[in-house]
């Protein structure tokens, strides 16, 4: 069976065209004006020169336009570039310049971010509000057709390409095709307990594939995708109210936000069946927290490589398996395999990998990290984690360094390149440092030339516009001594890391 998501919701709109399919701010679309929504983007997008294989970027907030855009290029064949709005400039500049986009489509807001990434030679449409006629992406999809497009062919061919920063501090962009974002949408439905119909709400950005996947999976299911534009806690409780919420996706700074909000206490959840949470470990007083309202929080794990899903605490074991990372989801295989790739037996720690048809297709332009990637058909993950006996997974530590900070990935050697341009600097070295709010922050252990007066603030704003605030230092450790390192240079992150947990918060300036 060929595998197209565009024709997927063209057979949803057939099967259940009047039942209500999005909800996202004062709009709300029905299954069959979804679709028709996204063949006008279909037919804008071949209006302006897209075809088959060409990149098409967003640049946009959660909201229906950016759901229409992704069914519209999935229908034509093209591919869509999901680009985080938090980036800098810079970044959001080496993006469009690596994926080379034949059309750029942002939000009027981010219209100076755009400007600034000198990427004047790419077309590009503001998707919302008051621009011109001629460069306003809802003017254009207005005029277009609604009627059905021709589904290209998707089986094996990209569908999109979401860019997660590597170790070498140059983003790499993940390619995901048609048939790997209907795996995972395949995989979650076959593992959570979901139901036609139900309302499911998905708050975290549409940039990311823990947005994507779910866009994908509640059309799979013949669900009602509620859509904030933005996460905000007395909001989001009003909307599970009035919408009647079934269950949602947060990661733990979210969750947190959630549950202290003053008026968690007196909410109306009654609708809520679980909570799903990942992207960083979530604390165990979280989960309890929740319960203690009656509602189950299941923690999940993955990555961009796997679109989304690996392994799911199920709801039986939500709270007895709080420590763990779960399960494999239903279509998806795991093991952990020492440094010879042999697999090891339940206890012992090894490198966590992962095998599904939800995998990704490789890194866009970069045969090299895409090889590095796999081990035969398993997908290397750098995380560290062992397995009990009766299969539940523990993370253990991240062989790659990343940094996960309100499920945000910071990835320290991009950090260190920006701030070895300090010139108060001699050597940096980030890690991660505890924090109660967002799990872990960037630290940076500094090694400040002679006679410099370093400071945070001082670092914070030198990266300014480098790259993205969430990325930013949030505490500074100024060392006289040497960087740590081992016979071959590399620094002994792991005692940086020691030192930190042994003498507690992090002196910081």
């Amino acid at each position: 069976m060929d595998v197209n998501l565009g024709r997927m919701l063209a057979k949803r709109a057939l099967l259940d065209g009047g039942r209500p399919a999005l909800i996202a701010g004062t709009r709300r679309l029905s299954f069959g004006e979804l679709d028709a929504e996204a063949c006008r983007a279909a037919h804008a997008l071949r209006a302006c020169g897209v075809g088959p294989g060409d990149r098409v970027a967003a640049l946009m907030r959660n909201g229906a336009e950016y759901v229409a855009l992704y069914y519209g290029a999935a229908k034509i064949g093209a591919i869509l570039c999901a680009i985080n709005w938090r980036l800098a400039a810079q970044e959001i500049g080496y993006i469009l310049g690596d994926a080379e986009p034949k059309l750029l489509i942002h939000d009027a807001e981010f219209g100076p971010a755009v400007a600034a990434a000198g990427r004047r030679e790419i077309a590009s449409f503001a998707a919302d509000a008051d621009a011109a006629p001629e460069r306003s992406w809802r003017a254009l999809c207005a005029a277009a057709a609604s009627d059905e497009v021709p589904a290209e062919s998707g089986t094996g061919r990209p569908l999109v390409l979401v860019y997660t920063s590597g170790t070498t501090g140059r983003p790499k962009g993940a390619v995901l095709t048609h048939d790997q974002m209907f795996w995972a949408s395949a995989t979650m439905a076959a593992s959570h307990d979901y139901k036609q119909g139900d309302v499911n709400l998905v708050p975290t950005p549409l940039f990311h594939v823990g947005g994507l996947s779910f866009a994908t999976l509640f059309v799979h299911m013949g669900a009602t995708l509620a859509l904030p534009r933005a996460w905000e806690p007395a909001a989001i409780l009003s909307l599970i109210a009035r919408e009647r919420v079934n269950h949602f996706f947060a990661v733990p700074a979210m969750l947190r936000s959630l549950l202290e909000h003053p008026s968690f206490a007196a909410a109306d959840l009654s609708s809520l069946r679980w909570i799903l949470c990942g992207g960083a470990p979530v604390p165990r007083e979280l989960i309890a927290a929740a319960h203690a309202r009656g509602i189950p929080v299941q923690q999940t794990y993955g990555a961009t490589e796997t679109a989304g899903p690996a392994t799911l605490v199920d709801l039986a074991h939500a709270l007895e398996k709080s420590a763990s990372a779960g399960l494999p989801y239903f279509h998806t295989e795991l093991r952990i395999v020492d440094a010879r790739g042999a697999e090891l037996p339940s206890g012992e720690i090894g490198e966590v990998q992962v095998r599904a048809p939800h995998v990704f297709a490789g890194y866009w332009r970069n045969p090299e990290a895409s090889r590095a990637a796999f081990d035969g058909d398993w997908l290397r993950t750098g995380d560290l984690g062992r397995r009990d006996a009766a299969g539940y997974l523990y993370l253990v530590d991240r062989a790659k360094d990343v940094i996960i900070s309100g499920g945000e990935n910071v990835y320290p050697a991009e950090l260190e390149m920006v701030l070895r341009e300090h010139p108060a600097v001699a050597d940096v070295a980030v890690v991660g440092a505890p924090d109660p709010a967002w799990g872990e922050v960037p630290c940076a252990v500094v090694v400040p030339k002679a006679g410099a007066d370093l400071t945070l603030e001082s670092l914070r704003t030198f990266c300014e516009g480098k790259i993205a605030r969430f990325k930013l230092v949030r505490r500074l450790v100024l060392r006289a001594e040497p960087l740590p390192r081992n016979a071959s240079g590399k620094v002994l992150k792991h005692e940086l890391r020691a030192a930190l947990a042994e003498a507690g918060k992090p002196a910081s300036r």
